[in-house]
């Protein structure tokens, strides 16, 4: 168990935020914290931001959004830019930080300890003490704990979903994949999912390859361990940026759904897509508000 000192570093910074629709930026000082502790030997951080007009009494979802391999949690949350979404939606926004952060790799290992793993950091027992280090801080809502990622932060996002659901409620992948562990993966209760995925992604192919789950197939998957209807309801749909082919399998125990947005020459970035004036920073935080632990809401 992690160490029982927490060190808390408040950080007043300008940064730069989208607007609810994926539009222009402005920049304005926030209340953003860093949180800091030791776990497993190793000094671990996130990045929270409260969000605008944060009232303490009020039991907030959390959202996790896990940056991509050697990425940095500051950067990944300027080039997000979700910041809005939470001040309307109001949820606690949490952008935790990689290990490694003195070379050129900061990473999440998504599965359990092993030497297929890119280092030995404890990354599910540090998101586990970061919610309980939120829990003790911010009055959150535990049954409304929800994780997305971007690369290597969506992977990490299927690995909550299989080693601490009892944790999570639902997930979302950007440019992420499921890795080939879906032998070991035992979720305690049906969970919702969502990825969007690029079919020019050239980093994460769509179609998967060495001991990563292509796209459809990590869809079928999840919609299996929900017991949902056996074919998916599939549509597609004319952006301004992008054609979009919706993958929905609905019917799942607890009424949860695996969904699935192809994008059609979208390559490895957060991809950003506007449907009905709402990007895909929205559409994700839709998505997760249809559900908590117990399934949909």
């Amino acid at each position: 168990m992690f160490k029982r000192y927490l060190l808390l570093v408040f950080s007043f910074i300008l940064v730069a935020c989208g607007s609810n629709g994926g539009g222009g930026k402005n920049l304005t000082p926030d209340n953003t914290s860093t949180v800091i502790f030791e776990h497993n030997g190793l000094q671990r951080s996130a990045l929270i931001y409260p969000p605008e007009g944060y009232d303490s009494s009020f039991a907030l979802p959390v959202v996790l959004n896990f940056h991509g391999f050697s990425g940095i949690a500051q950067d990944h949350r300027t080039t997000v830019s979700m910041d809005r979404v939470a001040d309307s939606a109001q949820f606690l926004l949490v952008f935790p930080q990689g290990s490694l952060l003195d070379s050129d790799s900061p990473h999440w290992n998504n599965a359990l300890p092993s030497p297929d793993n890119k280092s030995d950091a404890d990354d599910l027992g540090f998101v586990s003490a970061l919610l309980a280090y939120l829990d003790t801080t911010f009055l959150i809502d535990r049954e409304r704990v929800y994780a997305c990622g971007y690369s290597n932060g969506g992977m990490m996002s299927y690995a909550l979903a299989c080693y601490l659901s009892n944790e999570i409620a639902a997930v979302a992948s950007m440019s992420g994949c499921f890795s080939d562990t879906s032998s070991t993966c035992q979720p305690s209760h049906p969970l919702a999912t969502l990825s969007i995925h690029g079919t020019n992604d050239g980093v994460i192919p769509y179609e998967g390859g060495e001991d990563i789950l292509s796209q459809q197939v990590t869809l079928k998957y999840w919609a299996g361990i929900n017991n949902s209807n056996e074919a998916p309801q599939v549509t597609s749909i004319q952006t301004s940026s992008y054609q979009l082919e919706h993958y929905s399998y609905t019917g799942g125990d607890s009424n949860v759904v695996a969904e699935l947005y192809k994008v059609i020459g979208g390559d490895h970035y957060w991809i950003d897509f506007t449907i009905d004036q709402k990007n895909t920073n929205w559409i994700i935080w839709e998505f997760f508000d249809q559900f908590d632990i117990y399934g949909r809401r």
